[in-house]
C-alpha cells in the first residue's frame, strides 16, 4: 500500500466514521420517530395524516425556495471570513420571513386548489415550525463545514424523539387530531434548532459586520442554481404527496404517504448521511483520489441500503399486519414498491456530492428537473389504475435520475470501476435473503404468535444476508469493517493487514 493510498484510506476512514455517527444516531432517532408514527396511525385516519403531511410539504417547499443556497454558500465560501457568513445569514433570515408571510396569506387559496380545506388550518403551525428551524440552519452548516456531523445527527435524533413523544401523547390524550402532529413538529423544530445554535458561538454567524453590495450579489449569483437544484431534488421526494391527494383523494394519499415514509428509512438515514458527509470530503480530497472515494462511499452505503430496502419490501405484509390497524392495510403493497424504488434515489443523492464539489449546479438542476417532470407525468398517467400502480411512477423517476447522474459524473472524469461487481454481489445476497424469508413465512404459517412473526422474519433475513455476503463478497465486508474500525472482530484480518503493510 503506497503512502498516497494510505492517505486516501485514512481520509475515507474519517468520512465513514463521521457518516457512521450520523447513520447510527439518525437510525436510532428515526426508529423512535417511526414507532411514534405507527402509534399515531392507531389514533388518526389516513385522510387526516395526508392533509397534515401536505401542509408540511407546502411549508417545506417555501423553506427550500427561500434558502437560496445560503447554507451551501457558508460551507463553500465560509473560509473567506465573517462578512461572507453574516451576509449569507442576513439574506437567509430575511428571505425566510418574507416566505412565511406570503404562504400564511395564501393558505386558503392553496387548500382550495389541492381540494383539502383542512390544509389551511394546519399550514400556519407548519410555517411556525419552519421559521424556528431556520434559526438553527446556518450554525448547522458551520458545523458541517468543520465535519462535526455527530452534533448535527444528535440534534436530529433528539428532534425525532421529541416529535414522537409529543405527538403520541397528544393524539392519545386530547382531541387535537391532526393539530397534535403540528404541535409536535413545532417542538421538534425547537429541539433541532437549539442543538446547532448552542454548538456554535453566535459571533461566528450572527454578529453584524459591514455588508457590501458585491458580497450580496455574490450570494445571490451562487444561490440561484443551488436553489433550483435543491427545490427540485427535495420536490422529487415530497411533491408526490399533494399530487396524490389531488388525484386520488385523502385516504389513498394517506396510505401512500405512510408507505413512502417507511420506505425512505434506508435512503434518507443511510444514503442521506453519507451524501451529506461527501460534499465537504470531496472538496478536500485530491482530484486523483475522488473516483476511488466515491466508489467506496457508494459501496459502503449499498452494503446497508440493499438489505434494508429489500427487507422492507419482503416483510411489508407482515409489518403492516403487525403494527397498523386494518384501515391502513393498503400500505403493504405500496411499501413493497416504494422500498425498492428508494435504492437508486439514495445512490443519486450520494453521487450528486461529486457534482456539487465541482460546482456543477446547473447540471444538477437539469437532472432534478427531468426527474421531477418524469415523476409528475408518471403519477398522473398511472393514477387511473389505482394508487399502487401510480406508486410505480416513483421507480421510473428514480431510475432516470440515477442514469442521468452517473452520465453527468462521468463527464467530469468520475470512474466507477468495480462498483457494478459490488452491487451485483449485494443484489444476489438480497435475492437469496428474499427467497429464504418467503420460504420461512410459508413454513411457519400461523404456528408463530402474531407478535413474533415480524422479529422472526427480520432475524432470518439478517442472518441469511450476512452469510450470503460473507460467502460471496467477503472483501466488501472486510473493507467496510476496516473503515468502521471493526476489523479486529473478523477472523484473519490482522494477518491481512500485516500483509498489506
Amino acid at each position: 500500500m503506497t503512502v498516497a493510498d494510505r492517505g486516501a484510506a485514512g481520509g475515507f476512514g474519517r468520512i465513514v466514521s463521521s457518516a457512521a455517527y450520523g447513520i447510527v444516531a439518525g437510525l436510532l432517532g428515526r426508529a423512535v420517530g417511526l414507532v411514534g408514527t405507527l402509534l399515531i396511525a392507531r389514533h388518526l385516519t389516513p385522510d387526516i395524516v395526508a392533509e397534515v403531511t401536505v401542509a408540511t410539504v407546502i411549508a417545506l417547499t417555501g423553506n427550500w425556495i427561500a434558502a437560496w443556497g445560503c447554507g451551501q454558500y457558508v460551507v463553500v465560501r465560509g473560509g473567506e471570513g465573517r462578512e461572507a457568513v453574516f451576509t449569507a445569514t442576513l439574506v437567509y433570515l430575511l428571505a425566510g420571513a418574507a416566505m412565511i408571510a406570503l404562504l400564511w396569506w395564501a393558505a386558503p387559496s392553496l387548500a382550495l386548489w389541492i381540494q383539502a380545506p383542512r390544509v389551511a388550518e394546519y399550514l400556519p403551525g407548519a410555517l411556525l415550525g419552519i421559521g424556528i428551524r431556520r434559526l438553527g440552519a446556518i450554525p448547522g452548516k458551520l458545523l458541517a463545514r468543520e465535519l462535526r456531523f455527530g452534533r448535527i445527527a444528535l440534534g436530529t435524533a433528539l428532534g425525532d424523539v421529541a416529535y414522537a413523544v409529543v405527538a403520541v401523547s397528544l393524539v392519545s390524550t386530547t382531541r387535537l387530531g391532526g393539530h397534535a402532529m403540528i404541535v409536535a413538529f413545532i417542538v421538534q423544530s425547537c429541539v433541532v434548532a437549539l442543538s446547532t445554535i448552542t454548538a456554535v458561538p453566535w459571533r461566528d454567524w450572527l454578529r453584524p459586520v459591514r455588508v457590501t453590495a458585491a458580497r450580496v450579489r455574490d450570494v445571490l449569483r451562487f444561490g440561484a442554481p443551488v436553489t433550483g437544484e435543491i427545490v427540485l431534488s427535495e420536490g422529487a421526494r415530497y411533491w408526490d404527496k399533494p399530487l396524490m391527494l389531488r388525484l386520488l383523494g385523502a385516504h389513498d394519499a394517506g396510505s401512500y404517504g405512510m408507505a413512502f415514509n417507511l420506505a425512505q428509512l434506508p435512503a434518507v438515514y443511510v444514503g442521506g448521511h453519507v451524501g451529506a458527509v461527501m460534499v465537504p470530503a470531496v472538496v478536500r480530497a485530491a482530484p486523483e483520489h475522488r473516483s476511488a472515494l466515491m466508489v467506496r462511499a457508494l459501496a459502503f452505503a449499498a452494503l446497508f441500503l440493499f438489505p434494508m430496502a429489500t427487507g422492507l419490501a419482503v416483510c411489508a405484509p407482515t409489518l403492516v399486519a403487525t403494527l397498523l390497524p386494518p384501515t391502513w392495510g393498503q400500505v403493504a403493497p405500496l411499501l413493497s414498491v416504494l422500498a425498492i424504488a428508494s435504492l437508486p434515489a439514495a445512490g443519486s443523492f450520494i453521487l450528486s456530492s461529486f457534482l456539487a464539489a465541482h460546482a456543477r449546479n446547473h447540471r444538477l438542476m437539469a437532472i432534478e428537473a427531468a426527474a421531477v417532470s418524469t415523476l409528475v407525468v408518471a403519477l398522473w398517467a398511472l393514477s387511473s389504475a389505482g394508487v399502487v400502480a401510480a406508486s410505480a411512477g416513483v421507480a421510473v423517476a428514480t431510475l432516470l435520475q440515477w442514469g442521468l447522474t452517473v452520465h453527468a459524473c462521468r463527464r467530469d472524469g468520475l470512474r466507477l470501476d468495480g462498483l457494478a461487481r459490488a452491487l451485483a454481489c449485494m443484489a444476489l445476497a438480497c435475492a437469496v435473503m428474499v427467497l429464504v424469508v418467503l420460504a420461512w413465512r410459508h413454513a411457519a404459517g400461523d404456528r408463530l404468535p402474531g407478535a413474533l412473526r415480524l422479529p422472526a422474519e427480520i432475524a432470518v433475513g439478517a442472518i441469511v444476508y450476512g452469510g450470503a455476503l460473507w460467502a460471496g463478497a467477503r472483501d466488501l465486508v472486510v473493507d467496510a469493517s476496516e473503515a468502521l474500525g471493526l476489523s479486529r472482530f473478523l477472523p484473519g484480518m490482522r494477518e491481512r493487514r500485516k500483509g498489506d503493510a
